[in-house]
């Protein structure tokens, strides 16, 4: 199947565990200064090295840099570093990852715990008491680099203005009247191979001579798969296109995303609930299941296990996280997922139930970690 279908499975009736220990305060490392705020910016940010419990530095086999982001200036004012604690796993993933954040800035720093679990550490045995800080930088268009606008636009599907693909591909391309394509070609996904939890991707370069044929292909931005470049590149050479000639057309192609499987979740008998809970046809308002996009993006499964009480009239409230893998951010996630729910109304309330909340990535339909491609023309 070329695109994968995210969804969350619910679970009923699961035990408690420990509740884990509250993460630590955000570090205090200073910020530049912001660019005026009055000029679209990019954000990116820039990872320091990991140290564990054991006091050496570890090391990264494939570091999954977090996407770069467009913003205003104003947002970018004051960004405070962001501290992330965790573990490594025998796999070398983050698990048991926390942050201390400012709810303003949860959005710039969405992706800053799931591209952690994309990334891979080179470690003989687990580790505990991992940190790593992420420090924020903006700047402008004129000024990022011309990998990071590339970047960019793979991340936000290409939704990027003007300003930014007349720096990847100077140009008359854009221009008006746009080009009409006649035929399109597409690589073909099949032959890829897909990496766990990021996407690989390639920009292809490309001028239309007077017969609307592309010319002077090339590959100025990549993240190094061969066979996607070249699969690109001869889904450009076989389009044909009217309006011609052109100077300066680009378009981009990146790959479907691997799924990263969830941590192992404990077994049902080790945690425990209150037994009333378990009642047949129960819901009022049954549980929304919504998969953080974030993690959906990157394919990043994982679980919440929750205990929480109901009134008699079947509001749900005192929701506590008893455990969350592989981050706290699914442990929100899932709060919100019982939140919203609604128990049918009861001869009494309950107390002490317990439910895990389930995020799965199934194939099947079109979804965030698609392959996909988009130009400008």
């Amino acid at each position: 199947m070329l695109a994968r279908y995210s969804v969350l499975a619910f679970a009923l009736g699961s035990p408690a565990l420990a509740v884990p220990p509250p993460p630590p305060p955000p570090a205090t490392i200073s910020v530049g200064s912001p660019a005026p705020s009055s000029q679209p910016l990019v954000q990116t940010w820039r990872a320091s090295d990991v140290t564990c419990a054991s006091g050496a530095r570890i090391a990264l086999s494939d570091f999954v840099s977090p996407d770069p982001q467009p913003l205003m200036g104003l947002i970018a004012e004051g960004v405070q570093p962001v501290t992330v604690t965790f573990a490594i796993d025998a796999d070398g993933r983050a698990v048991d990852m926390t942050a201390a954040l400012e709810p303003r800035y949860r959005l710039l720093a969405r992706d800053l715990m799931p591209s952690l679990r994309a990334s891979r550490f080179a470690v003989e045995k687990p580790q505990s008491g991992c940190t790593i800080t992420y420090t924020s930088e903006a700047q402008t268009i004129a000024e990022a680099p011309l990998e990071t606008l590339a970047q960019l636009g793979v991340a936000q599907r290409l939704r990027v203005g003007k300003d930014v693909w007349d720096r990847i591909a100077p140009g008359d391309c854009r221009d008006k009247p746009r080009l009409a394509p006649l035929s399109r070609s597409y690589p073909d996904f099949r032959k890829l191979t897909r990496r766990e939890g990021t996407r690989q991707w390639t920009y292809v370069s490309y001028d239309i001579d007077s017969d609307g044929t592309p010319v002077n292909l090339a590959t100025p931005f990549t993240t190094g798969d061969a066979a996607l470049d070249a699969e690109a590149r001869a889904a450009v050479a076989a389009g044909r296109y009217a309006g011609g000639p052109r100077t300066g057309c680009a378009q981009a192609w990146w790959s479907g995303v691997e799924t990263i499987p969830a941590p192992p979740i404990p077994p049902k008998q080790d945690t425990h609930g209150n037994p009333a809970c378990e009642i047949k046809d129960r819901w009022e308002r049954e549980p929304r299941l919504v998969f953080p996009p974030n993690y959906r993006q990157r394919a990043i499964e994982g679980w919440a296990i929750l205990r929480y009480d109901v009134a008699p009239w079947g509001e749900i409230g005192a929701i506590e996280v008893l455990e969350a893998q592989p981050s706290s951010e699914l442990g929100d996630a899932a709060v919100n997922v019982i939140r919203n729910a609604r128990f049918k109304p009861l001869d009494a309330g309950l107390k002490g139930c317990v439910d895990r909340v389930i995020f799965r990535i199934r194939a099947g339909d079109d979804d965030g970690d698609a392959p996909g491609s988009a130009d400008p023309a």
